[in-house]
């Protein structure tokens, strides 16, 4: 230890000469650390909720499960097991929690044992498997029933956990998962992903109650353009606006913008731009069907607002009066930097502040920006009136329906990723693995805080159940079309062999993805490139 901790000094003193230096790199260790930790800690509680699904399922559907982990092998520490329990001569007797039971056991199996009544239950002591072809067996009983116990381990990968069912992938073993009814074999699949979406409904309910409901308005205004790009060549610049592509009015509608300029990749488009106040002739642009990352087919960056949106608004107040209504999204500028309202607390001291003031409102409706709503302040404000009619806040009522609208929004954008990514013209960060994640969490952790983390398990939540769902071997729902096919063929199951064929080549092909993700991840890594966009 002495030397090593002399060589880490040495190492220490020669590279990083300067305090300045040091410091650096010791905020660098710290905050490296700390992002693996906090990238342990999230991709441990998603996979552990995952496999708890199976684990609680199975238990209530009568599928014994032989073990708990948290973690991945290797094993470190077995901390408990449950006690189990062995039907023998229609008697259901208790297995203590530190007895050894035979490996051999399993239903059908003919043992001899010794049992000792304690607190009015039937205890086994004692449990030996006897050869069918053994004299003994005349005096040996048939096991009917076998529930070991489940032991609780903890393991030395700290990336989850898992859980080993009786039987999962044997079809011989009585009473195991592999021999189960379609009836029960689905739900114990589904569970895993069902647990998902739960953790995802939860935290996003917990983020909608607790953070104001902002809502991004996005522009059609342009605040950059990039080298070289189809926009530079234009002859596009900073502060122009797109108002319309081949015709069609795109002003402030950035999702249109976007989908349009990406239905055309390759093609030549028309717009209409506005510079300064006054339009300008037809600009023609190929917009690329593969930019370079972070560029998008024009080259432009777009500037936008964090808006609020409207969850109720009072009958007959300012608010009302100016045409807003619940739903809408909020532009309100508070100084002259462009920055907007933070949150109902803060339209409350600006009111109260500036009593009798015009003030000027945006609102963000059906996807497209209004105009400048001039509305009044009044001159005498209660405090009851100073939110001017608006309610800002999510309710914790609200809270879960506003959960499951955005996880229903997440949901349905994912199909168009996926097509995105199989026509080669998805965001360069749409697709990252284990390594991109870690750098995602390290970059919210900086960015956001808490909350944000607390989102973004709820984001990867909601992605693993939506993965996991996929009809692809060796996932649940590639597992799943094994169980539909079985039902579909009144009950004839597909050879195991062939089926555990399909799935090892699956593992095999899921693995080769993500090696292949994790060395792009790496790139980018190297290169320095965040994953989030820039602010």
């Amino acid at each position: 230890q002495t030397a090593a901790l002399r060589f880490i000094l040495m190492w220490y003193n020669t590279f990083a000469p300067s305090f300045k230096e040091r410091k650096i790199v010791v905020n660098t260790l710290v905050s490296g650390g700390l992002n693996l930790i906090i990238f342990i800690v999230m991709l441990g509680i998603l996979v552990f909720v995952h496999e708890l699904g199976h684990f609680a399922v199975a238990k209530r559907l009568g599928i014994p499960v032989f073990e708990f982990g948290f973690g991945f092998p290797p094993r470190l520490k077995r901390f408990w097991r449950d006690e189990g329990w062995i039907e023998i001569q229609g008697k259901r007797i208790v297995i203590p929690r530190h007895f050894q039971v035979p490996a051999n056991v399993t239903i059908g199996a003919r043992v001899q044992y010794k049992t000792d009544q304690q607190n009015g239950r039937e205890i086994l002591t004692a449990l030996q498997v006897v050869d069918p072809a053994n004299p003994e067996a005349s005096f040996s009983s048939m096991v009917q029933g076998y529930d070991p116990g489940t032991e609780y381990t903890l393991n030395a990968v700290p990336l989850g956990g898992f859980v080993r069912l009786m039987g999962e992938e044997d079809p011989n073993v009585p009473g195991g998962f592999a021999t189960a009814k379609p009836s029960v074999r689905t739900p114990i699949l589904l569970a895993g992903v069902t647990m998902n979406l739960v953790l995802a409904f939860i935290v996003f309910s917990i983020t909608a109650f607790v953070t104001p409901p902002y809502v991004v308005v996005q522009t059609t205004r342009i605040t950059g353009v990039n080298e070289n790009s189809p926009a530079a060549l234009a002859g596009l610049r900073a502060n122009d606006q797109i108002i319309a592509v081949n015709g069609q009015e795109v002003r402030d509608n950035y999702p249109l913008l976007s989908q349009t300029l990406r239905q055309n990749a390759g093609r030549e488009v028309t717009l209409s731009v506005v510079r300064n106040g006054r339009p300008l002739d037809p600009i023609t642009v190929i917009p690329r069907a593969n930019p370079p990352r972070g560029e998008g087919p024009l080259g432009i960056q777009l500037g936008g607002w964090l808006g609020l949106r409207v969850t109720s608004v009072e009958a007959g107040s300012p608010a009302d009066r100016a045409g807003v209504r619940a739903g809408d999204v909020l532009v309100f500028i508070v100084d002259p930097q462009g920055r907007t309202l933070k949150d109902q607390n803060e339209l409350v001291e600006f009111a109260q502040a500036h009593l009798g003031w015009k003030i000027e409102w945006r609102v963000y409706r059906d996807n497209q920006l209004s105009e400048p709503i001039v509305v009044q302040i009044p001159e005498q404000l209660t405090p009851a009136q100073a939110t001017l009619g608006l309610n800002l806040e999510t309710s914790l009522a609200d809270a879960p329906i506003k959960a499951i609208q955005n996880m229903w929004t997440i949901i349905a954008s994912m199909p168009a990723t996926f097509a995105q990514m199989f026509a080669g013209n998805a965001p360069a960060n749409a697709l990252v693995g284990p390594l991109g994640i870690y750098q995602i969490t390290g970059e919210v952790a900086q960015r956001g805080g808490p909350l944000a983390l607390l989102e973004l398990l709820g984001l990867l939540s909601l992605n693993l159940a939506f993965v996991n769902i996929l009809p692809l071997p060796a996932l649940d729902g590639g597992r799943l079309i094994f169980v539909l096919l079985e039902w579909v063929r009144g009950g004839k199951r597909i050879d195991p062999r062939k089926e555990g064929m399909v799935h090892l080549i699956g593992i095999a092909l899921l693995l080769g993805l993500m090696v292949l993700i994790s060395i792009f991840d790496v790139q980018r890594m190297i290169a320095g490139q965040p994953i989030l966009p820039t602010p």
